[in-house]
């Protein structure tokens, strides 16, 4: 059985890699980290993944500023994440500190802020029989935990504290 498995196991090539990464990319954003991880630990050289990274950024198919755009989008509408979580995700992966913050600034303020409220009301319909202080805290450190700034937090919490 083992032997099976070595004999399907296929030594990855920088052809093989280019062309798997070629395919992917045209289906949806990757970025340079994405990939170096992963043939890295398929057994390809540095040299060689330094190698087709950057033809793949050549022709197209890696663009460290459209995936931090694509990330942004996704995760503020679709995972509904804070700027700090999203910049925190983004420099981890490598991209540089112009990339992010032109990547973030596409986010409406008033959306976002928006966003923030509803995501604080949908949790509060879940905090039953816990009021005042402790509620206000609950919230604040779910709110961090999503990645929104602190001052926002409880701007909104003041806010939703006069309303009622």
């Amino acid at each position: 059985m083992v032997a099976e498995k070595a004999r399907r196991i296929v030594a990855l090539t920088p052809e093989k890699a280019y062309t798997q990464a070629a395919t992917r990319c045209a289906q949806r954003e990757y970025c340079r980290a994405d990939w170096s991880q992963k043939w890295l630990r398929a057994g390809l050289s540095a040299e060689a993944v330094e190698k087709v990274l950057m033809q793949l950024e050549r022709e197209g198919f890696i663009d460290e500023n459209r995936y931090a755009r694509a990330f942004v989008h996704d995760k503020f509408n679709y995972d509904h994440w804070g700027r700090m979580k999203m910049r925190a995700a983004l420099q981890q992966k490598g991209l540089s500190a112009s990339d992010i913050a032109e990547a973030l600034s596409t986010i409406d303020e008033d959306a976002y802020r928006e966003m923030l409220q509803s995501v604080l009301t949908a949790k509060g319909r879940t905090l039953q029989g816990v009021e005042g202080y402790e509620r206000k805290q609950k919230l604040a450190r779910f709110a961090a935990g999503r990645g929104f700034e602190a001052s926002l937090v409880f701007r909104a919490l003041d806010m939703a504290d006069d309303e009622c």
